[in-house]
């Protein structure tokens, strides 16, 4: 009898790092900076973790997810989805799986603070997955 599973990719794959978490990108402020492209063309999924530490807990971090059919990014793609994360003030870790329902193509997210008073520290990391079906 067949079954369905998943199949992850191995490795984590860094999207964006910043120096409190070891990485060389920018904090996060009320400017939008992007993730790394997340290629889904081959992989019909991906799951992505943001651990973020907040410098206090007056603003919250907005996190948008972008879609294009290539990777070659300008900058006026709208949003298809948007979250509001309530930042506490320590390192929090919020997921988000980017599920087959969504289409096959290049993804990225948008991190911002969502005032001019806190800077966040981000490590974004993700997990490619594909469907397999196993003969049992």
């Amino acid at each position: 009898m067949a079954h369905e599973s998943r199949l992850y990719d191995k490795t984590d794959t860094e999207l964006y790092k910043t120096d409190g978490y070891g990485g060389i990108n920018n904090d996060l402020d009320d400017t939008e900076c992007y993730t790394a492209d997340i290629d889904l063309t081959m992989n019909i999924g991906a799951a992505i973790d943001f651990k973020f530490s907040g410098s206090g807990n007056t603003d919250d971090l907005i996190l948008s997810l972008y879609k294009r059919r290539d990777e070659n990014w300008d900058g006026d793609e709208i949003s298809i989805w948007n979250a509001t994360v309530t930042n506490g003030g320590s390192d929090y870790v919020y997921h988000f799986t980017i599920d087959c329902s969504y289409g096959a193509g290049h993804f990225r997210f948008g991190m911002k603070s969502s005032g001019s008073t806190d800077t966040f520290d981000m490590d974004a990391e993700m997990r490619g997955w594909r469907r397999t079906t196993n003969i049992a």
